[in-house]
């Protein structure tokens, strides 16, 4: 319904998929497939929601910091005008170091993913136009790999997210299937039987 509603604004989702992989989101904004579900699909969105009901419960964050938690927003579908940006945020959290937003991933990586970070900012920045409050900082905590980061928003990170909105928008209106590298993460790619014959 939240979509149907505003079908102006693209999904805050879509900026961590065209930091996988801009043909993506032609597929996905142009000609309009989508990505076949996979059982390890499933099981991420599963662990992730797992993760989450434990987080609702928990006064601490992610029960590994000793960071008290002040108050506590769950599930906000959020949207800005400004940046044409719409999405639904897994938690935000205020602590006496200020608000933040968290974002939790089923993945075993132990580094940081860009696109990971860039969509967690544009929730930030989603999150301070519509409650017009201050975003701290970002957390990102990957579950199998059990890591958490946190990096502080800056200016250099907002300018980005409105790099990648800029760069979606112009897939789409252009309707231009955009170049890509061949790399590993193509083998796990949902879409590669589309790329294949594009």
């Amino acid at each position: 319904m939240f979509e149907e509603e505003t079908p102006q604004y693209i999904p805050a989702k879509w900026i961590e998929i065209y930091h996988y992989c801009p043909r993506i989101i032609y597929f996905i904004g142009v000609i309009g497939v989508k990505e076949r579900i996979t059982e390890y699909m499933i099981e991420g969105r599963n662990k992730e929601e797992e993760e989450e009901e434990k987080e609702k419960r928990r006064k601490t964050l992610l029960a590994k910091r000793k960071e008290k938690i002040l108050n506590k927003w769950i599930r906000i579908k959020v949207y800005s005008e400004k940046l044409g940006l719409m999405g639904e945020i897994d938690f935000a959290i205020q602590t006496e170091n200020g608000i933040k937003i968290v974002e939790i991933k089923n993945t075993d990586r132990n580094k940081l993913i860009p696109g990971y970070l860039y969509q967690a900012a544009a929730y930030a920045m989603l999150f301070e136009e519509q409650f017009k409050k201050t975003v701290k900082s970002i957390i990102i905590y990957h579950i199998k790999a059990d890591k958490i980061f946190e990096v502080n928003l800056t200016d250099e990170i907002r300018n980005h997210v409105k790099w990648t909105i800029k760069k979606i928008k112009e897939i789409i209106k252009n309707e231009k299937l955009p170049k890509t590298l061949k790399s590993k993460e193509c083998k796990g790619c949902g879409y590669i039987h589309f790329c294949k014959i594009v």
